[in-house]
């Protein structure tokens, strides 16, 4: 087939509205705060006084037939926006058209330093739409032939919008890829009378399709951890004509990574996913939670295809961002690899203490902090002295353990002495754990 151009001039109005920050139903996942519950509706500006030409390029011998937008980018985009590549095609909403998924930077800037950056990366979705497409009470304020209309994901600065954007400054393009549920609890919903509600009976509307998309959510990735992991995951899916997509979004400075799919891994929806945020300590500590996907009734719009979700944090235990040091250095590294792995670093605890400590300690769920010195009471290494004290110093650890309502929390202080170094062993200076005691909380 040949390359065939469509030309649309609108002269009272541009074909395409500059989206507006808003879209309808989101919820955060930052683990900060719980999620808040707001709705919203989305929307776009017109701008007049514009004649756009754009086309839809078919190209030559394609397989599926899809049609390819062949627009230029600066024509559309407000001025202060930056395409990143170049569009995607994607399908995740009520209707078989091919809509269009865009992501672009926002917000440049350029630092002390005069280094130019690009900014955060937003995204939005094109749906091509006629007049017979729009509600007649909106007729009059829309365009009298077809135009693209923006349905922004994100920035926004709505509540409930996560971080606000897809991907930090100087990131990556970000991936991008659809999926279908497949559970039996999210599936049920009012697809086909929210979507026969909506026809417009006056413009001769499209038949009702007798099934449900093909995909009906929209999964991406975005930033980069140097820990590992991308640093945020945005979930999008159709609401309606009025509200434009929902969102919800998962947000770890410390890196994400999928651990459950509900079905196929990329392939259905995001079940759990594992978040890591960094302490920027010297022992290069991060703290770990699940988030786990659940329905949002409460938050669903009644005119919506399907119900809403979000992910919920779980609680955070203390980890090593990198995983356990064979040799940990610091004394708080050396009580933290023998609570993450006791029988693997049993020798963090000198032999005559290691009864003791077990018996002390028990079975708990996960450490969440720790509180250390520092320094300890001593200028530069020194010289042990027949019969002179060992040099110690302590660590508190804020353990969590089961009961049979629930959990406690408890905190063990544990004391550590100092091994100088041993040349003729090659050994560089060490801690020991040679005690543990319960501490009682204060009050």
């Amino acid at each position: 087939m040949s390359a065939a151009f469509v030309p649309l001039c609108l002269r009272g109005f541009v074909s395409v509205q500059l989206p507006h920050p808003a879209p309808p139903h989101s919820r955060e996942g930052t683990g900060a705060t719980p999620p808040p519950k707001w709705g919203r509706l989305g929307g776009g500006a017109q701008v007049r006084g514009f004649c756009l030409f754009f086309a839809l390029f078919l190209l030559a011998g394609c397989s599926r037939g899809e049609e390819q937008l062949n627009i230029n980018l600066r024509d559309i985009l407000p001025a202060e926006w930056k395409a990143v590549e170049n569009w995607k095609p994607v399908n995740i909403d009520a209707d078989s058209e091919q809509e269009y998924l865009l992501f672009y930077t926002y917000d440049a800037s350029t630092t002390a330093d005069g280094l130019a950056i690009d900014g955060p990366i937003g995204g939005v979705i094109y749906d091509s739409q006629t007049p017979a497409s729009v509600p007649a009470n909106e007729a009059d304020s829309r365009p009298p032939s077809p135009w693209l209309q923006p349905y922004a994901l994100l920035p926004s600065y709505w509540k409930g919008a996560g971080y606000g954007f897809i991907a930090p400054p100087q990131a990556a393009s970000p991936s991008s890829f659809e999926v279908k549920r497949v559970f039996a609890e999210e599936t049920k919903n009012r697809y086909f009378e929210a979507l026969a509600a909506q026809q417009i009976a006056s413009a001769g509307a499209t038949p009702t399709p007798a099934a449900l998309p093909a995909n009906d959510e929209l999964v991406v990735y975005g930033g980069s951890s140097p820990i590992g992991g991308v640093t945020h995951i945005s979930i999008f899916w159709w609401s309606s004509p009025r509200e434009g997509y929902g969102s919800t979004q998962i947000s770890a400075s410390g890196g994400l990574k999928v651990v459950k799919w509900d079905g196929g891994a990329n392939r259905s929806p995001i079940r759990e996913v594992r978040a890591r945020y960094a302490e920027e300590d010297r022992s290069q500590l991060c703290k770990e939670s699940i988030f786990t996907r659940y329905l949002d009734p409460d938050f669903t719009s009644e005119v919506a295809f399907r119900p809403a979700v979000y992910y919920h944090e779980g609680p955070r235990s203390l980890i090593f961002c990198y995983g356990i040091p064979e040799t940990p250095f610091y004394p708080e590294a050396i009580v933290l690899a023998y609570l993450l792995d006791p029988r693997g670093h049993r020798e963090m605890v000198a032999e005559d203490a290691r009864k003791s400590v077990d018996a002390t300690l028990e079975s708990w769920l996960r450490v969440t902090a720790l509180q250390y010195h520092q320094t300890v009471d001593a200028i530069g290494p020194r010289i042990a002295l027949p019969g002179a004290a060992p040099l110690r110093t302590t660590v508190r650890a804020y353990l969590v353990y089961p009961t049979q309502t629930g959990e406690e929390a408890r905190i063990y202080e544990f004391t550590l002495e100092h091994l100088p170094t041993n040349n003729s062993q090659r050994t560089t200076d060490q801690w020991r754990i040679v005690g543990a005691t319960p501490v009682q909380p204060k009050g």
